[in-house]
């Protein structure tokens, strides 16, 4: 006789594996954090300790959010209307020097709590208000809380103020990496919670920059991220301080590597494209910044067909104003039929498949996420297409694209354990409770910001 922690029957099982098989009527076993079994219906002597019948619903993997700036879900709609500099200079900045290590712990369970309910089970935060440590300690803490798979990429600048950038963020490249290394020691990185590093953008990193934090990553095996050719300021500091494009600078290094993440992408040329699929880059697209902002829609199909590896992101909420993976699939579909004026360029298929498969190689995970097969993690989402949007259900995956939002998802499961089920969330987390708590702490946020 086997025996189950959790069971999950009756489902439409779409496994997104290599060969797409789809299960009708599928049952999924999980055994501690791991598929044991899946098919049509395990044996009558099989025994479970929870079972969910999800008639009727869809099963899938969980998403995964490959960039996300935590500390702006305190920023919704601050800088609204303005070009990436200038939004920056409103809200991300001049709030991020003022939040309190317990407003990020509070920041880090809105969005996450946020994320788990529109299906995403991994979140890979982009930390870069390094003024205190414990801001870190507190956002990890956070994070940790919800029972979301984490990331978490401690990144650093080490110029920047005539772009802006508050000098309280600026560290050179070494202490940067000592304070990653910090990071390591105090958390346990296993396959809940992996820490890397990055630059934060073009105009505040170094040539010398790049180059300690590469050879920290080399020495350490550590991944590491960071925003590219979001807009064209990106490439301005580079071209006047080395005489090339950022791109090319950052292969001279020997930076482009299958351990690069690379988010937002919006101005990469042929060339660029070439190089990321010879060198296994892999792309973070953010679609709904890239429109918020007005930077621009970066050439995804074109990077698909040549073989890069494209995953989805949500950006921080002060420049998208959600944590919506639902929302940023169906962007990602859409704003590329209409800008290449080709309602076939892009399909619902293709763009699941950034938000599972894709995500789980850019996070260096593909042998244990991104699909629901046996002996991969159990990270999944039941999808309930009986709502008004969604109703009628012709095609599990256009559903899910083009006519789904939060109230589709029915349960997330990550590692096997059910942290979010119709409506309530694992560990004692209260939506209300947060709301209620966020709002007091944001006007003590603007108050310190006011008095800055």
């Amino acid at each position: 006789m086997n025996t189950y922690d959790l069971v999950i029957r009756n489902a439409l099982v779409y496994t997104m594996d290599g060969v797409n098989r789809v299960i009708r009527g599928g049952t999924v076993a999980v055994q501690g954090d791991r598929i044991a079994w899946i098919g049509q219906e395990l044996p009558e002597s099989a025994r479970a300790a929870q079972e969910i019948d999800a008639d009727g619903m869809v099963l899938f993997p969980g998403f995964i959010d490959t960039h996300i700036h935590i500390f702006q879900s305190f920023l919704k709609g601050l800088g609204a209307d303005h070009r990436l500099i200038e939004w920056l200079n409103l809200s991300a900045l001049p709030y991020g020097e003022v939040m309190t290590p317990h407003q990020h712990k509070l920041a880090a369970q809105l969005a996450c709590m946020e994320a788990l309910k529109s299906g995403c089970t991994s979140m890979c935060e982009f930390f870069y208000t390094n003024q205190d440590p414990e801001l870190a300690h507190a956002c990890i803490e956070g994070m940790q809380s919800t029972g979301i798979r984490s990331v978490f990429i401690r990144t650093f600048q080490d110029t920047g103020t005539e772009y802006g950038m508050p000098s309280i963020f600026i560290e050179p490249a070494d202490k940067a990496m000592r304070e990653v290394e910090a990071l390591k020691r105090r958390f346990h990185e296993d396959d809940m919670l992996s820490i890397w590093t990055g630059p934060d953008v073009t105009w505040s990193t170094t040539k010398e920059g790049y180059q300690t934090m590469l050879e920290y990553c080399r020495s350490e095996n550590v991944r590491y991220s960071m925003h590219l050719k979001e807009t064209e300021v990106d490439n301005e500091m580079c071209f006047r301080c080395y005489g090339k494009d950022i791109v090319d600078l950052l292969e001279e290094i020997g930076f482009l590597t299958d351990r690069m993440l690379a988010v937002h992408c919006v101005n990469l040329t042929p060339e660029d494209i070439r190089r990321f699929a010879e060198y296994g880059v892999t792309i973070s697209h953010n679609p709904a910044p890239n429109l918020y902002l007005g930077s621009g829609i970066p050439p995804i199909p074109e990077s698909l067909r040549a073989g890069v590896n494209v995953a989805l992101g949500t950006d921080g909420a002060a420049s998208n104003n959600s944590t919506d993976m639902l929302e940023t699939m169906k962007l990602a579909a859409l704003i590329q039929k209409g800008l290449h004026r080709d309602a076939s360029v892009i399909t619902a298929d293709q763009v699941i498949r950034m938000a599972t498969c894709g995500g789980a190689r850019a996070i260096g995970m593909e042998d244990r996420l991104g699909t629901l097969e046996v002996g991969k993690k159990a990270d999944m989402i039941l999808f309930d297409p009986r709502h008004l949007k969604s109703c009628p259900n012709h095609d599990a995956e256009a559903t899910v694209v083009y006519a789904s939002s939060e109230e589709n998802i029915d349960t997330t499961i990550v590692n096997g354990k059910i942290v979010y089920h119709k409506g309530t969330f694992a560990g004692g987390l209260n939506e209300a409770d947060l709301v209620r708590e966020v709002a007091l702490e944001v006007e003590k946020m603007k108050i310190r910001e006011k008095d800055h």
